[in-house]
């Protein structure tokens, strides 16, 4: 049989570059976020200029360019002035004020011990090195709202917003989340902070999510590799599963992959019918992945509604299983925010005692 990879295969007549249709990827331009993209620009212009930047919460469902948005951003920024210093961290990693504190003196390039320094020791050291260094620092801290589950987690966004009061430190905070109740939960001055740069950023449109994939299937695909429907498909189907950009770049990159495997001569909607499910799946992998980044208190939850199946369980049922591990108000929190990243379904209930919720695992 000889190896398996030496075997002749088909020429390549799909692909061109298919990173251009992973999440991560950048692209020169970003249709249907101009606005958006405009108000964040006015935010951290001042930073180039040796000015206090204006700090912003972006706000709206996955997939709807937030994050994005603010990488666009901050990419021309840092190419037109070498004084702004951005660094990007995922609260879903880095939950609380420590683990924060320690990611941006990091950042900075100075290790710091990990036992025996408080938090704010930390801030200090942080300040220092960034007047020192005479750089302006913008802080991205995407998934926000997972500070809540940590005592002092939402501490650090007063440390930062308010590091130019406190500590003469220009500094601009970039905040990202799905929950749209998140700012009416922070502290008053903290919501100051954001209230004038609060930024909304709705579902795509179908024009909008084909607009999209038409640019990108320009660099992913050769000329002619795309039947004139699967575009359009993609964008419904993405329309339907909520606007999400991510889900539509998925369903493209699956069917270019079947057609490749096929060796078919270009891609057609029966390659998106085919890879559908497994596309609508893949796009739901980044809230299976947060399942293992979970603390206890999450997932013994989470452990908890699963061992209930289908038919779920109820709130009160929760509160009293876990009783011994956290407090009600505090458990009541963490399923909100677990609804809230799509780990969890909840409904209303009425019982004889009064309403309740019923929790699923969202499928």
């Amino acid at each position: 049989m000889g190896n398996i990879f030496r075997q002749p295969k088909g020429e390549n007549i799909i692909f061109k570059d298919e990173s251009a249709l992973m999440p991560d990827f950048l692209p020169d331009e970003l249709p249907g976020r101009e606005r958006e993209i405009r108000e964040l620009s006015y935010c951290l212009s001042p930073a180039a200029e040796k000015r206090q930047p204006e700090h912003a919460l972006l706000i709206g469902p996955p997939g709807t360019g937030k994050t994005s948005a603010s990488r666009f951003v901050l990419k021309q920024l840092s190419e037109y002035s070498q004084r702004p210093l951005t660094i990007y961290i995922n609260c879903w990693e880095s939950q609380s004020r420590f683990a924060i504190l320690s990611f941006l003196v990091a950042a900075l390039g100075e290790v710091m011990p990990r036992r025996g320094i408080a938090a704010d020791e930390l801030l200090s050291r942080f300040v220092e090195i960034a007047k020192k260094d005479g750089k302006t620092p913008i802080v991205v801290l995407d998934e926000v709202d997972r500070l809540e589950t940590q005592q002092d987690g939402v501490q650090v966004l007063y440390d930062l917003c308010r590091a130019n009061e406190m500590h003469s430190l220009k500094s601009g905070v970039i905040a990202i989340t799905n929950d749209t109740e998140f700012h009416t939960r922070l502290d008053s001055r903290v919501r100051s902070s954001f209230i004038q740069h609060t930024l909304k950023f709705n579902p795509y449109a179908v024009p909008q999510l084909k607009e999209i994939l038409s640019r990108r299937a320009k660099l992913a695909f050769f000329d002619g590799a795309l039947d004139a429907e699967v575009v359009p498909l993609c964008a419904a189907i993405a329309h339907k599963r909520g606007g999400d950009a991510r889900v539509a770049l998925s369903l493209l990159l699956s069917a270019g992959k079947a057609a490749e495997r096929e060796n078919a001569a270009k891609v057609l909607v029966q390659h998106v019918r085919q890879t559908e499910e497994q596309a609508l799946e893949q796009s739901t992998v980044k809230a299976e992945r947060k399942l293992l980044d979970l603390d206890e208190v999450d997932s013994e939850i989470v452990a908890a509604v699963k061992k209930a199946g289908k038919k779920g369980i109820e709130s009160g049922k929760i509160y009293d299983l876990l009783s011994k591990i956290s407090g009600e108000r505090n458990i009541r929190k963490r399923i909100d925010l677990l609804e809230k990243t799509g780990i969890l379904a909840t409904e209303e209930i009425h019982l004889g005692t009064g309403r309740s919720r019923l929790i699923r695992i969202k499928e």
